[in-house]
């Protein structure tokens, strides 16, 4: 008899455990963010990106390093428009990866040429 409550309770673990799993890959593993670069900046032996979202204009500074890929291989310059796909860690965004959208949002204006005379 105490085997058969062992078994029956060691089974009710593993169905709760496994459930909890299946509940945690469901979720989306990133975020996208889309907006203009700020600049990036190294603080101590950590660099950030700063980035201007497009839909309500806040600033998000996601940590970059190592494993960031960049699409084209370089870092962003300010100004440039970019997609990131982050995720949370320790409540710190991780940005895996930034690539570079066209059409640049805060692109110089362009001067008319003047007729020859």
């Amino acid at each position: 008899m105490k085997n058969g409550k062992g078994i029956l309770i060691f089974t009710f673990v593993a169905v709760l455990f496994i459930g909890g799993i299946n509940a945690l890959m469901a979720q989306e593993p990133y975020s996208t963010l889309t907006g203009v670069v700020r600049g990036v900046h190294v603080h101590g032996l950590r660099k950030w990106l700063e980035v201007e979202n497009d839909q309500d204009k806040a600033i998000v500074n996601l940590r970059i390093g190592r494993n960031t890929r960049y699409t084209p291989q370089r870092y962003p310059n300010p100004g440039e428009r970019v997609k990131v796909e982050y995720s949370t860690q320790r409540g710190v965004p991780v940005a895996y990866s930034v690539t570079f959208l066209e059409g640049s949002k805060e692109s110089p204006k362009e001067v008319p040429k003047e007729a020859p005379k």
